[in-house]
Protein backbone atom coordinates (compact mmCIF):
# COMPACT_ATOMS: atom_id res chain seq x y z
CA UNK A 1 0.00 0.00 0.00
CA UNK A 2 1.31 3.34 -0.79
CA UNK A 3 -0.48 5.71 1.90
CA UNK A 4 -3.74 5.78 4.33
CA UNK A 5 -6.20 6.83 1.47
CA UNK A 6 -4.73 4.17 -1.27
CA UNK A 7 -5.96 1.85 2.31
CA UNK A 8 -9.01 3.58 2.81
CA UNK A 9 -9.82 3.58 -1.01
CA UNK A 10 -8.82 -0.23 -1.24
CA UNK A 11 -11.45 -1.07 2.14
CA UNK A 12 -14.22 0.75 -0.01
CA UNK A 13 -14.26 -0.63 -3.31
CA UNK A 14 -13.41 -4.14 -2.01
CA UNK A 15 -16.99 -4.01 0.16
CA UNK A 16 -14.61 -4.35 3.14
CA UNK A 17 -16.03 -0.55 4.68
CA UNK A 18 -19.61 -2.05 4.41
CA UNK A 19 -18.60 -5.06 6.44
CA UNK A 20 -17.35 -3.46 9.01
CA UNK A 21 -20.05 -1.01 9.43
CA UNK A 22 -22.46 -4.40 9.54
CA UNK A 23 -19.47 -6.36 12.02
CA UNK A 24 -19.93 -3.23 14.24
CA UNK A 25 -23.63 -2.88 14.58
CA UNK A 26 -23.89 -6.50 15.26
CA UNK A 27 -21.41 -6.24 18.09
CA UNK A 28 -23.77 -3.53 19.31
CA UNK A 29 -26.80 -4.90 18.46
CA UNK A 30 -25.93 -8.31 20.88
CA UNK A 31 -23.71 -6.83 23.51
CA UNK A 32 -25.21 -6.42 26.78
CA UNK A 33 -25.32 -2.87 28.76
CA UNK A 34 -27.03 -3.58 31.56
CA UNK A 35 -25.28 -1.89 34.48
CA UNK A 36 -27.41 -3.43 37.19
CA UNK A 37 -27.63 -7.56 36.32
CA UNK A 38 -29.62 -9.24 38.36
CA UNK A 39 -31.78 -6.33 40.15
CA UNK A 40 -34.91 -5.31 39.26
CA UNK A 41 -36.15 -1.72 38.61
CA UNK A 42 -39.59 -0.91 38.98
CA UNK A 43 -39.12 2.52 36.88
CA UNK A 44 -36.89 0.96 33.59
CA UNK A 45 -38.71 0.89 30.74
CA UNK A 46 -37.70 -1.01 27.74
CA UNK A 47 -37.32 0.46 24.27
CA UNK A 48 -34.89 -2.25 22.69
CA UNK A 49 -35.32 -0.14 19.70
CA UNK A 50 -34.75 2.71 20.79
CA UNK A 51 -31.95 2.05 22.81
CA UNK A 52 -30.21 -0.24 20.24
CA UNK A 53 -30.52 3.32 17.75
CA UNK A 54 -29.00 5.10 20.78
CA UNK A 55 -25.72 2.65 21.05
CA UNK A 56 -25.59 3.40 17.15
CA UNK A 57 -25.74 6.62 17.44
CA UNK A 58 -22.93 7.17 20.60
CA UNK A 59 -20.47 4.55 18.74
CA UNK A 60 -17.62 6.14 17.89
CA UNK A 61 -15.99 3.77 15.81
CA UNK A 62 -19.59 2.93 13.49
CA UNK A 63 -19.71 6.90 13.10
CA UNK A 64 -16.40 7.51 11.87
CA UNK A 65 -16.71 4.36 9.44
CA UNK A 66 -19.92 5.83 8.04
CA UNK A 67 -18.79 9.37 7.62
CA UNK A 68 -15.92 7.73 5.72
CA UNK A 69 -18.42 5.57 3.66
CA UNK A 70 -20.38 8.84 2.64
CA UNK A 71 -17.96 11.11 1.76
CA UNK A 72 -16.18 9.09 -0.42
CA UNK A 73 -19.64 8.18 -2.42
CA UNK A 74 -20.53 11.47 -2.49
CA UNK A 75 -17.09 12.34 -4.07
CA UNK A 76 -17.96 9.60 -6.85
CA UNK A 77 -20.75 11.49 -7.63
CA UNK A 78 -18.78 14.95 -8.57
CA UNK A 79 -16.39 12.64 -11.54
CA UNK A 80 -17.44 11.14 -14.55
CA UNK A 81 -18.52 7.67 -15.18
CA UNK A 82 -14.94 6.98 -16.52
CA UNK A 83 -12.99 7.87 -13.89
CA UNK A 84 -15.50 6.42 -11.17
CA UNK A 85 -14.95 2.58 -13.23
CA UNK A 86 -11.35 2.93 -13.37
CA UNK A 87 -11.24 4.37 -9.86
CA UNK A 88 -13.14 1.07 -9.16
CA UNK A 89 -11.12 -1.20 -11.03
CA UNK A 90 -7.92 0.02 -9.59
CA UNK A 91 -8.93 -0.23 -5.95
CA UNK A 92 -11.10 -3.21 -6.01
CA UNK A 93 -8.92 -6.44 -5.01
CA UNK A 94 -11.17 -8.84 -5.63
CA UNK A 95 -10.03 -8.90 -9.09
CA UNK A 96 -6.77 -7.35 -8.77
CA UNK A 97 -6.57 -6.28 -12.20
CA UNK A 98 -3.19 -4.24 -13.92
CA UNK A 99 -3.18 -0.69 -15.69
CA UNK A 100 -2.62 -2.86 -18.56
CA UNK A 101 -5.84 -4.69 -18.31
CA UNK A 102 -7.64 -1.54 -16.96
CA UNK A 103 -6.79 0.79 -19.90
CA UNK A 104 -7.07 -1.89 -22.35
CA UNK A 105 -10.68 -2.33 -21.05
CA UNK A 106 -11.60 1.87 -20.64
CA UNK A 107 -9.95 1.52 -24.44
CA UNK A 108 -7.51 4.96 -23.07
CA UNK A 109 -3.89 4.75 -22.74
CA UNK A 110 -1.85 3.79 -19.40
CA UNK A 111 -0.79 7.02 -18.28
CA UNK A 112 -4.54 8.54 -18.98
CA UNK A 113 -6.07 5.78 -16.26
CA UNK A 114 -3.59 6.44 -13.93
CA UNK A 115 -4.07 10.52 -14.19
CA UNK A 116 -7.68 9.71 -13.63
CA UNK A 117 -6.79 7.69 -10.54
CA UNK A 118 -4.35 10.40 -9.14
CA UNK A 119 -7.05 13.37 -9.55
CA UNK A 120 -9.79 11.31 -7.44
CA UNK A 121 -7.38 9.77 -5.04
CA UNK A 122 -6.02 13.30 -4.63
CA UNK A 123 -9.76 14.99 -4.22
CA UNK A 124 -10.36 12.05 -1.80
CA UNK A 125 -7.22 13.02 0.71
CA UNK A 126 -7.82 16.72 -0.01
CA UNK A 127 -11.98 16.18 1.21
CA UNK A 128 -10.96 13.85 4.48
CA UNK A 129 -8.24 17.00 5.89
CA UNK A 130 -11.38 19.39 4.89
CA UNK A 131 -13.72 17.27 6.95
CA UNK A 132 -11.29 16.54 9.62
CA UNK A 133 -12.62 12.27 9.04
CA UNK A 134 -10.04 10.27 10.28
CA UNK A 135 -8.26 8.30 7.39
Amino acid sequence: MADKTDELLTNYYSGLIDTKILLRRAELQWRPNDDNAGIKSLNKHTRPLEDMLARYEADSILHELTKQRDAIKRLETTFSEETKQIVQMHYDRRERLSWVVISLRMNLSERTCRTYQKTFKDSVAQTFNELDIAV
